[in-house]
């Protein structure tokens, strides 16, 4: 087991694709704390993590309440004593032109995508210095790279995510801790279907025919599936990856190279 043993925090672990890198990270021996707004799904995926033999915790996490932010870290911490790696991956998608873009939707796209980001790992890289040994993994996207249509918070947002990711990674370079990014493309989830939906609204099309247009896009022909992630983010957590840091890693079945 590569993570026999491994305390692992994941935000956004509710559903989707932190979903799968919880289960991926206890099939490889790591208890696993989710987090995220809705106390149901994390429950249920800790559950899920203990199912497979390994302690699971859930956490309710809102990302642009500080104080909240606070509390759940020393939840976790004063549960497990200790977290050993971090998965960054709560986040969500906001759509405007930006002379109609209200300040309202910029600034919690924002707090969510970005400043949470820093603040969770804030409160988590003392003590993984303290122990000279950690793993922070953020999920962006390939709008952190490229900028797209009607999506500038986003894009901004996911941007500036990538600029964190590698200044930290000089940061902790030579401390045993660190810090890289999986930048996936268009991933069948929960999250993309409501995109789609609205991006059908916006194109007076079905969001059947949406779906198949984007499809098209991509060079394999296929959206990529939650669970694709997992493996390479249980790589990224793991010994095997001792030297690779400050990294953004495309995961797009050739959708940014396009």
């Amino acid at each position: 087991m590569r993570l026999l043993n491994k305390i692992a925090f994941i935000t956004g672990g509710g559903r989707g694709i932190g979903r799968e890198i919880a289960l991926a990270f206890a099939r490889e021996g790591a208890d696993v704390a989710v987090a995220a707004r809705t106390q149901s799904e994390v429950e249920t995926v800790a559950k899920e993590v203990q199912g497979l033999g390994r302690r699971g915790m859930a956490v309710r996490l809102d990302l642009t309440n500080r104080a909240n932010i606070r509390q759940a870290v020393k939840t976790v911490l004063d549960h497990f004593g200790r977290v050993d790696i971090l998965v960054n991956n709560a986040g969500v998608l906001s759509k405007g032109p930006v002379h109609t873009l209200d300040e309202e939707t910029w600034d919690f796209t924002l707090a969510i995508n970005l400043t949470g980001i820093f603040l969770v790992t804030q409160s988590l890289l003392g003590q993984m210095l303290e122990r000279g040994w950690g793993r922070i993994i953020n999920i962006n996207s390939s709008s952190g790279k490229i900028g797209l249509p009607y999506r500038s918070a986003y894009a901004a947002s996911k941007h500036g995510a990538l600029g964190f990711m590698r200044s930290l990674a000089s940061e902790v370079a030579d401390k045993g801790i660190t810090v890289n990014a999986i930048c996936p493309g268009l991933v069948d989830t929960q999250m993309w279907d409501t995109s789609v939906e609205n991006f059908a609204a916006e194109m007076g099309k079905t969001p059947e025919e949406a779906r198949e247009m984007f499809r098209q896009r991509i060079p394999v022909k296929r959206f990529t599936e939650a669970w694709e992630l997992a493996p390479l983010a249980v790589y990224l957590a793991s010994d095997d990856a001792i030297s690779m840091t400050g990294q953004a890693i495309q995961l797009d079945g050739g959708f940014l190279q396009s």
